[in-house]
């Protein structure tokens, strides 16, 4: 491991874009907007987008994520992103965390809304349709 360690998510926000970083957090969704594997991970600290490439993971298990690159965003925005290098070792005990469902639910909305919203601003999701958009006869 070569990687900053950080002893909770929170610590995120001290790390430099681009800096290889080590951390522990539980899986709470996944989601892949147009081919982006990406999942909400949290511990007692904060919660945390990571894209995870091909890391391979499951919805409510914990693992440590060894040499992930961290990113910072304007307005304060931290995720972190697995690289080549980076490692996803499951652990065999579960990651705490006391956020309650509700504010787990309302960060993964906005995490990714903007996901979805970065993906159609790159063509690799189709543009937003109005559902009722082209079912009337003309």
């Amino acid at each position: 491991m070569s990687g900053k360690v950080l002893a909770s998510l929170k610590e995120l926000k001290s790390c430099a874009d681009g800096e290889a970083v080590t951390f522990r957090g539980r899986i709470l969704r996944l989601w892949e907007p147009g081919g982006l594997r990406m999942c909400l991970i949290g511990d007692e600290s904060a919660l945390m987008r990571v894209e995870l490439g091909r890391g391979a993971v499951r919805e409510g298990d914990s693992y440590e994520f060894q040499d992930a690159i961290a990113h910072r965003y304007a307005g304060g925005w931290h995720s972190v992103e697995l690289s080549a290098d980076s490692r996803v070792i499951r652990l065999d005990f579960d990651v705490p965390v006391p956020q309650d469902e509700r504010y787990i639910e309302r960060t993964f909305k906005i995490l990714s809304g903007v996901q979805r919203k970065k993906g159609r601003a790159a063509g690799r999701i189709a543009p937003w349709r109005h559902p009722v958009e082209g079912t009337k006869d003309e």
